[in-house]
């Protein structure tokens, strides 16, 4: 299946969707645009299982709106009770999202592959 997103790129590998920002920064529309992108992905396409790459650059949109989207994504899958998992986050956002109380809330591993496996091993 090829999906055509502006703020994400979606590779499917098997069951769960590989799912990499096109940008490090994304301005205000451009974030809520990704939260409808992922939600798409899964209530128009089915994805339950998903792996989403921080990029192992610093993101210069990690800020209450996108960890926002996170979140709503994360609640939007355990209602359909699938799994997401978070990958190549750049050491200073993962500063943030333990600030943030954010590594209680997600599993977080440190490659694409490492994510794709655990979810594929979760029930």
């Amino acid at each position: 299946m090829v999906f055509a997103f502006r703020q994400i790129d979606v590779d499917p590998r098997g069951r769960v969707h590989c799912v990499r920002l096109k940008k490090r920064r994304l301005e205000e529309s451009e974030l809520y645009q990704l939260g409808e992108e992922l939600k798409q992905l899964v209530t128009e396409h089915g994805c339950l299982r998903m792996a989403i790459a921080l990029n192992k650059d610093p993101l210069d949109c990690l800020q209450s709106m996108f960890i926002g989207k996170l979140t709503g994504i994360r609640r939007l899958l355990l209602e359909h009770d699938g799994h997401i998992r978070l990958c190549e986050v750049a050491p200073i956002n993962l500063d943030v999202l333990k600030i943030c109380k954010l590594t209680d809330l997600f599993e977080i591993v440190p490659t694409m592959d490492m994510a794709v496996k655990s979810l594929e091993a979760a029930e």
